[in-house]
């Protein structure tokens, strides 16, 4: 194990990304239905067997069964409901965990109880993608716990050779096709933070940028109501390349790159959009951006390298903004285009300083956008 690297079990959560991931790409609706569809056909399936002539008989395990379907229940609530957060997703996880449990004791036939704790694999599935290694075990554990309980009443019952090959199955499939999901979702967690960063400078490449925004909106509390969006352009930079050379303008961009998240502060999310472009977003209590652009232009003019920049600013409030899927993503194009046009208006006045887009886009504005029918910035 590499120095300073926690064991696997205690590595975080990649919940964060991997949702935000999945909500910049339009995904979250298809996974909401996927999930609650799961959660629902397991508490439908438990309804059925308790109404059978083979289902759970006596008032505790009749119990334990309806306190798994109520469990199934609130699963497709939860995701009905919502993109649950970090928190949210973990207690599903464990109450579904417990239902699957409760469902299996409470069966009254041991090869069926046994051959139930399959089901602990589907919510495994689950944890993998989303969650910690610690979460993964604990749910092998208790499917582990169950499965050995039902495979003893099994080999009691007279079929020994029986409950030790289900037991072998259940605890494989159980225990590999989670840890399977974990390398390969770490494995592309890692390829995919290489792939969003610019390798000069190491910030959000456009593309992740556009992610990390979606997240920021998605996360936001309700002290803050606008979403600033900033794009600027450094002045005459071609004349640093062709005067000093390629090494020279790259060494600039790397300090304007550190530069700036000590301009926007530590929550802004900066990415560089190609070239000498860069891009910024922040969350705002106010919709006064002139304080943060004169910052960034005063702070890139200040820099130990004969450079300056050309700011275009936006602002939209956040009133009835959506948090997922494409409307969101259609909102945050419409505000990089018109902050474009904003910097080349300052370009344009000599450079060295900022433009705001002249008129703050409404919530009317925002639906409109969202919608495809905003309007089009004019030069």
């Amino acid at each position: 194990m590499a120095a300073g690297q926690s064991p696997r079990w205690l590595q975080p959560s990649h919940y964060d990304w991997l949702s935000g991931y999945l909500r910049a790409r339009g995904m979250t609706t298809p996974v909401r239905l996927m999930m609650a569809l799961i959660a629902g056909s397991l508490a439908l399936s438990l309804l059925v067997l308790l109404l059978s002539s083979d289902g759970p008989r006596g008032a505790v395990p009749v119990a334990m069964t309806w306190l798994a379907i109520g469990g199934g229940v609130a699963g497709v609530l939860l995701w009905a409901w919502r993109w649950p957060t970090q928190r949210q997703s973990q207690l599903f996880a464990v109450v579904s965990n417990g239902a699957i449990a409760l469902a299996c004791l409470a069966y009254p036939t041991p090869l069926a109880s046994l051959n139930g704790c399959i089901s602990f694999a589907i919510i495994g599935a689950y944890i993998a993608f989303f969650h910690s290694t610690a979460l993964v075990l604990y749910n092998f554990f208790v499917a582990a716990g169950v499965a050995m309980a039902a495979a003893i009443r099994l080999a009691t019952s007279g079929h020994p050779a029986l409950a030790v090959v289900d037991l072998f199955l259940v605890l494989l499939i159980n225990i590999a096709m989670p840890l399977a999901i974990q390398f390969l979702v770490r494995a592309l967690g890692t390829d995919l933070v290489h792939a969003a960063r610019d390798p000069l400078t190491t910030l959000l490449n456009r593309p992740a940028f556009f992610q990390a925004t979606l997240e920021l909106l998605a996360e936001r509390d309700d002290t803050v109501h606008y979403l600033f969006v900033a794009l600027l352009d450094l002045d005459n930079f071609k004349a640093v390349n062709d005067t000093h050379g390629h090494h020279v303008g790259d060494a600039a961009l790397v300090t304007v790159a550190r530069a700036l998240p000590v301009a926007a502060g530590p929550t802004a999310v900066i990415g560089r959009s190609g070239g000498e472009e860069f891009l910024i977003a922040t969350l705002a209590a106010t919709p006064d951006t002139a304080p943060l652009a004169a910052r960034i232009c005063q702070t890139i003019a200040g820099l130990p390298v004969p450079i300056t920049a050309s700011v275009g600013t936006v602002c939209a409030p956040l009133t009835g903004v959506p948090t997922e899927d494409g409307d969101a993503h259609r909102l945050l194009t419409h505000l990089v285009i018109v902050a474009d046009h904003a910097m080349y208006r300052a370009k344009r006045a000599g450079g060295n300083r900022f433009h705001h887009h002249g008129m703050l886009v409404t919530p009317a504005d925002v639906t409109n956008t969202v919608m495809g029918s905003g309007p089009t910035p004019k030069l």
